[in-house]
């Protein structure tokens, strides 16, 4: 029996790059079973950004645009906002080498009490940075940073870079990885109530690039039991 595509997943939907600087979208569709599983890239300008079939989209020059992103079946689409950034000098922005930076994302996180405060020890610039919630509200001192967390570097309230943080387990953008996040990937995986973007690389726990399932949903509930601590 032939299985249409039903949803179009991406693992972001806004991108922040240098000139010259690549970062892969990985897209899946469900149902996970669909017989055509084809997906295409295509740039709305090519002169700010370029993509390849594999999703890879590299910096051109500086400007805004959006990355088409197309089922096979051509019954779904969706964007993802580009926007490419002058590229920055070498020491201008210095990560502790605990943190993982890939394009705009960020992951390496401590799986607790990953606070503003200790992530601002963590960065080193003479910019100012500013930290919001996936929900966009400031926060400050010992407020949790988590899945969906937005770090901003700005130079007299011009943007300078942008990156979004990743806490592979936390689900729910609190910071934390427990029985709730649990929930919210269930519901998701059962199409209940599904998220997308940072929140699907964050419910990947094995880190395969795929859309969450029940594995991903055994090795939370292990570092929940203590069992078995998802690395960062």
């Amino acid at each position: 029996m032939y299985s249409p595509v039903t949803d179009l997943i991406l693992s972001t939907e806004n991108i922040v790059l240098q000139v010259d600087e690549t970062f892969k979208i990985s897209a899946s569709v469900l149902p996970g079973d669909a017989n055509n599983k084809t997906i295409t890239f295509t740039s709305e300008n090519d002169k700010i950004a370029s993509v390849d079939q594999e999703g890879n989209v590299t910096g051109i020059a500086e400007g805004e645009t959006d990355v088409l992103v197309i089922t096979g079946e051509n019954n779904i689409s969706k964007k993802v906002k580009i926007n490419v950034i002058k590229k920055l000098q070498e020491g201008e922005i210095v990560f502790d080498e605990s943190l993982n930076i890939n394009g705009n994302e960020i992951t390496g996180l401590e799986n607790k009490n990953n606070t503003v405060d200790k992530m601002l020890n963590k960065i080193k610039t003479n910019y100012t940075i500013e930290i919001y919630n996936a929900e966009g509200d400031k926060l400050k001192g010992t407020d949790l940073v988590g899945t969906g967390s937005i770090i901003k570097i700005l130079n007299n309230n011009i943007l300078v870079m942008e990156y979004n943080v990743i806490m592979y387990g936390d689900v729910n953008a609190d910071g934390k990885i427990n029985s709730i996040d649990l929930l919210v990937l269930q519901r998701h995986i059962l199409e209940i109530e599904k998220f997308s973007g940072v929140f699907i690389k964050a419910g990947n726990v094995r880190k395969n690039n795929r859309n969450p399932s029940s594995v991903d949903c055994l090795l939370i509930q292990r570092h929940i039991l203590g069992l078995e601590n998802i690395v960062q």
